[in-house]
């Protein structure tokens, strides 16, 4: 059995995997990339792989899911036709362990919500969908920028709808709060959503889209934003908005902010909260910061939403579920360096949204912290 840091290690490689087959958020078919990779995790390797985030101790929750879900989400991007892309069946392929490790931090689920079609996003989206590059997708949204770029009539309609729809509806009855990025885009399309004004309602800078260079980047004030919206707590982020500046900010450091939005509600009691947020620092954050490891653990049907893969960026208003568990990651050479402060891994296993029994982890099962 693997300690903790092995265990951690191993869902890191798992993370590093991911970022050698996606690029830009956009999937590719490598099964020489897949098999290199899998030989790092092969040091972690001491026996085959049991069941899928079972229980082995009141104190341990079975890590070896990452290594399966790993297994098979490299699978989809291999062009191989081999049974299984881990199997011991040449020199290039391996069996993964079992490690069990007790979390940090306790499962709880969360809403990934990316807000409503905005006045800039028509035409480049539009034109990001047909295949357009980086540079010509913000050059389209350079023409039709604005500040705090409000919803259009179409994305309060989009917000209007998606809350009414009878499996978000459902999983929507049990939120306990309803977190935001600091921009009118976000907070309206949460209210919209969301519509249960008794819900805690807290906005954090951290899930402020990519920031810099355009308007619709650039925020109100804080007493500004009180005005509108006094139903929400602004306290957490500054009265104004000296972080913007006319460059676009570094991807890395979107991807940091996202990861740190993510780890402070992992800190906070609530047990269940819906994000409303913005598409490049959710395809950020999910798809290339090494701390955040994304599992799949939907219902597998025939359904577009069961084929879609997990890594795909998120379309205008668009809401995918979570089970979010944060793992020490210390010990750990390239996540953290002597006088840091501790790292955590977070892992976010997208589920299929309905609230089913068997996704819902047993309390009575593992022993939370």
């Amino acid at each position: 059995m693997l300690s903790m840091p092995m265990a951690t290690a191993l869902i890191i490689s798992y993370r590093s995997i991911i970022s050698t087959v996606v690029v830009s958020g956009m999937e590719t078919t490598s099964s020489v990339a897949a098999r290199a990779a899998s030989r790092r995790i092969s040091s972690f390797s001491t026996s085959t792989s049991s069941s899928l985030f079972s229980s082995t101790s009141s104190e341990e929750i079975d890590l070896s899911a990452a290594a399966r879900a790993a297994s098979r989400r490299i699978s989809s991007f291999s062009t191989s036709t081999s049974s299984s892309l881990f199997s011991s069946t040449s020199s290039e392929e391996i069996d993964l362990s079992t490690a069990a490790a007790k979390p940090l931090l306790p499962p709880k689920r969360i809403l990934l919500l990316r807000h409503g079609q905005a006045v800039h996003n028509p035409r480049a989206e539009a034109a990001r969908e047909a295949g357009c590059d980086f540079s010509e997708f913000l050059r389209l949204m350079g023409e039709d920028d604005a500040f705090d770029s409000p919803l259009t009539e179409l994305g309060e309609k989009q917000a209007i709808h998606a809350g009414r729809q009878e499996h978000i509806e459902h999983t929507l009855r049990d939120i306990e709060m309803v977190v935001s990025s600091p921009f009118s885009r976000a907070l309206k399309t949460a209210d919209l959503v969301h519509q249960r004004g008794d819900i805690k309602r807290v906005c954090i800078e951290d899930f402020r889209e990519i920031n810099g260079k355009s308007l619709n980047a650039k925020r109100r004030t804080r007493s500004e934003l009180e005005d509108l919206y006094p139903h929400w707590n602004f306290d957490c982020i500054p009265m104004k908005d000296e972080s913007w500046t006319e460059e676009l900010e570094d991807k890395d450091e979107c991807a940091n902010r996202g990861y740190n939005g993510l780890l402070w509600i992992a800190k906070q009691p609530e047990r269940k909260v819906m994000v409303a947020c913005h598409g490049g620092v959710l395809n950020l954050t999910l798809n290339t910061n090494r701390n955040i490891v994304l599992l799949d653990r939907r219902r597998k049907t025939d359904s577009d939403e069961e084929q879609r893969c997990i890594t795909k960026r998120f379309g205008n208003c668009e809401m995918r579920e979570f089970v979010m568990t944060g793992w020490a990651a210390d010990d750990m050479s390239n996540v953290q360096q002597d006088g840091e402060e501790q790292q955590v891994v977070l892992t976010l296993e997208e589920v299929t949204m309905e609230l089913q029994e068997s996704d819902i982890y047993d309390e009575e099962k593992v022993e939370m912290m």
